[in-house]
C-alpha cells in the first residue's frame, strides 16, 4: 500500500541529487547502485538502462529501498522501501533527457551510446518511510 510523503519529504524530494538505490542480489547481499530520480504523482521514477544489475534485480523482486541524503546535511536523510510496479521503454528516451536537465541542465543525455543502450522508466511505488525530517 502507498503512503503519503510528509511536507517536509514533499521538499526534499523536490530536490535535486542522486538516490542511492538499493536492491537484492541472488546471494542475499544488498547491491546499492546510484541513480537520477524524480517524484511525481505518488511514485518515484527512476531510468536505467537494459542489463544493468540493479535494474534486474527489481524486476526479479519488485522490492527496491531508495536513500535520499541531502548532499549539505548529512541528518537530513530518508529511507524509502518501495515496489517496482512498471518497468517499461516506452518513453524512456525522453525521460532520461529530462533527468539530464534537471540534475546537468543539459537537455540531451550525454552518457548514452546511441543503439547500444536500451533505456528503462523504472516506477516505483513508497509504501514504508524511515525519516529524519519529521522529527522533532
Amino acid at each position: 500500500m502507498a503512503v503519503t510523503l510528509s511536507p517536509a519529504m514533499q521538499t526534499l524530494v523536490n530536490e535535486v541529487f542522486p538516490v542511492v538505490v538499493g536492491t537484492t542480489r541472488r546471494d542475499g547481499t544488498v547491491h546499492m547502485a546510484l541513480a537520477w530520480f524524480e517524484y511525481r504523482d505518488g511514485f518515484f521514477w527512476l531510468n536505467s538502462f537494459q542489463g544493468s544489475d540493479w535494474m534486474a534485480q527489481a524486476q526479479r523482486d519488485k522490492a527496491v529501498t531508495l536513500l535520499l541524503q541531502d548532499p549539505k546535511d548529512m541528518f537530513r536523510y530518508a529511507e524509502v522501501q518501495g515496489n517496482l510496479v512498471e518497468a517499461t521503454t516506452e518513453g524512456a528516451d525522453e525521460h532520461i533527457n529530462r533527468l539530464s536537465l534537471r540534475y546537468t541542465g543539459n537537455p540531451i543525455y550525454q552518457r548514452r551510446r546511441p543503439g547500444m543502450q536500451q533505456r528503462v522508466i523504472l516506477k516505483i511505488e513508497p509504501t514504508r518511510i524511515k525519516s529524519m525530517l519529521d522529527r522533532g
